[in-house]
């Protein structure tokens, strides 16, 4: 069997183009034969919006499938035939009545017949993804940053990449005398890459940037700048110049790699969002799917309404595109529908419709959806929209979701993930690890150098986890300067010695306070998931070895034994 994903996109996009022709002409010719009807003054109410609705979703879809003047003939013919069919809906009168139409329609219906004879090629309009893997927006872990600093001269920046490697980043040096080499590096990196240049060299790195890699890649590869001037004109002429970030001597490396940690996180996860699509229409849908799935947008169709609530559960989406009208069902309804659930209170509804009245739009959008937008749609212009909506409704689940000061899972949600690890555990078999972790004396460096640089210590610590981490692995920030770990498919012995070697280089970094500094260890406790019944008695487990690891000495990992 041939395996869809390997079709090229334009082939697949003309098969669904193919599969709408073929349907258009069908209801192109029901139609007519609701023409018929209104030459003969037959045309009864329950056709009457039969023959809206078909008209509604032609309107609709047609200019996505290359027929724009088709879809905008039926658009003109729908606006005539609504208000006939809205009155009918509202009427209690029998609907097998027969209806006056205005007999110029069954004229206009006919002639949409000549507007389908031609129909041109599908043409892939969108490109792929850079990277088409499984959801890792939850977090950078797993998707190695890499660090790359660009310099006619790399000597001073040579010392700088050197201290972020110790932060998890995978960091080297390039020199403009050898582009191809650098070139070379930054296409072999499939997760995130920072280029890292000082301010003075920083048009020569955008040009280099703009003539050696892909426009479109650009997002992929920000610049971040660093030099001695911090005054406001300074930073406002590396920012006018295009930079990502800016710092100024002397630097402060947590604070950099807390921005780079960001960055990566911003530019370069592989999926950028997870869209419901609600719409009756199964050709448009799965073209709207097919194209936001080949963006790297992940997406999942519904054509059922009745099906809506149960795929929400299923899917977890960070936005729905609905149509409102989906056959004899309502949009506008269906999304307070969904309010009525309160998990599904901040969910961005966003109206996919042919429907361009303001006044409509406006009065759609008061009983439950967020905003609107009219079909057609080019494939562009769908996944630039999609995408920038994902975006920001992530930023503000982030915002319930994650503890504030490291980004990290809050202590009910890593909870959560250790209830969801060990019912995995249960079906597959495979072996899992809870982590708890501390940091070693961590009141006497708030009482030593304040609240702010311990503040700094624990997102430093966290920024060290993401990069370290494997992508399944969840990160939460248990309470105070505890973190809890889930790490799926991993035995206790080899969780040990992956999180002593993740402490080995935490203790080696250097927090700076003026002329001094100080260092900081970190204990850990180690448990199986697999041996305890419920999550609670893991978790238990791996803060008891904890407790056993710090009697012993601190600054290690012990693994929970009963």
């Amino acid at each position: 069997m041939t395996n869809g994903a390997n079709i090229p996109l334009h082939k697949r996009l003309q098969v669904l183009q193919d599969r709408f022709v073929e349907r258009a002409q069908g209801d192109i010719q029901t139609l007519c034969n609701f023409a018929d009807l209104i030459d003969r003054h037959h045309l009864e109410r329950n056709d009457l919006v039969a023959c809206y609705q078909l008209l509604h979703r032609m309107a609709g879809s047609a200019g996505t499938f290359g027929l724009p003047e088709l879809g905008a003939a039926a658009r003109v013919i729908e606006k005539q035939i609504k208000p006939l069919a809205e009155a009918t809906e509202d009427s209690v009168d029998d609907k097998r009545d027969a209806v006056s139409v205005p007999a110029s329609l069954a004229g206009a219906i006919r002639k949409l017949a000549d507007l389908i004879q031609n129909p041109p090629q599908s043409k892939d309009s969108v490109a792929e993804p850079a990277n088409d893997g499984e959801d890792s927006f939850g977090g950078t872990h797993g998707m190695q940053i890499h660090v790359m600093a660009l310099a006619h001269s790399p000597d001073y920046l040579s010392g700088l990449v050197a201290e972020l490697a110790v932060y998890g980043f995978l960091c080297d040096v390039a020199s403009f005398s050898q582009p191809e080499a650098a070139v070379t590096r930054l296409k072999e990196h499939s997760g995130a890459t920072i280029i890292m240049c000082v301010d003075s060299e920083l048009d020569d790195v955008l040009s280099f940037r703009n003539e050696n890699l892909p426009k479109a890649e650009h997002r992929r590869f920000p610049v971040v700048c660093v030099g001695h001037d911090g005054s406001f004109e300074s930073r406002y002429r590396v920012a006018a110049r295009g930079a990502t970030a800016y710092f100024c001597e002397p630097l402060d490396m947590p604070e950099m790699a807390e921005r780079i940690e960001s960055l990566a996180l911003e530019r370069g996860s592989r999926l950028q969002g997870r869209v419901l699509i609600v719409d009756d229409d199964k050709e448009l849908g799965e073209h709207y799917s097919l194209v936001l799935s080949r963006a790297g947008i992940k997406a999942r169709l519904v054509s059922e309404p009745f099906e809506l609530m149960s795929e929400l559960s299923a899917f977890e989406p960070d936005l729905v595109l609905m149509d409102v009208q989906l056959g004899g069902y309502s949009g506008v309804t269906l999304a307070r529908l969904i309010r009525f659930e309160p998990r599904w209170l901040g969910l961005p509804i966003v109206y996919l419709s042919s429907e361009d009245n303001p006044e409509n739009q406006l009065d759609a959008l008061a009983k439950g959806a967020d905003e609107f937008l009219v079909k057609p749609v080019t494939d562009d212009y769908l996944v630039r929209s999609v995408r920038i909506r994902c975006y920001r409704a992530r930023q503000l689940s982030d915002l319930m979701n994650r503890d504030s000061l490291t980004g990290l899972l809050k202590h009910s949600l890593i909870k959560q993930e250790v209830d969801k690890e060990l019912a995995r555990c249960r079906r597959s078999g495979h072996p899992s690890c809870v982590v708890m972790l501390d940091l070693d004396h961590f009141k006497r460096v708030n009482d030593t150098w304040g609240h702010g640089q311990g503040d700094i210590v624990i997102r430093t610590l966290a920024n060290l986890l993401r990069n370290r981490l494997r992508e399944t692995d969840m990160i939460g920030r248990y309470g105070g300067e505890e973190f809890l770990l889930v790490l799926p498919q991993c035995e206790p012995r080899i969780a040990a010695e992956f999180i002593g070697a993740i402490g080995k280089s935490f203790a080696e970094l250097a927090f700076g306070v003026g002329d001094d500094s100080f260092q900081v260890t970190l204990s850990a406790g180690v448990a199986s998931i697999n041996d305890f019944a419920v999550a609670d008695q893991a978790i238990e487990a791996a803060d008891q070895a904890l407790y056993e690891r710090k009697h012993a000495g601190r600054n290690g990992v012990t693994i929970y034994a009963r």
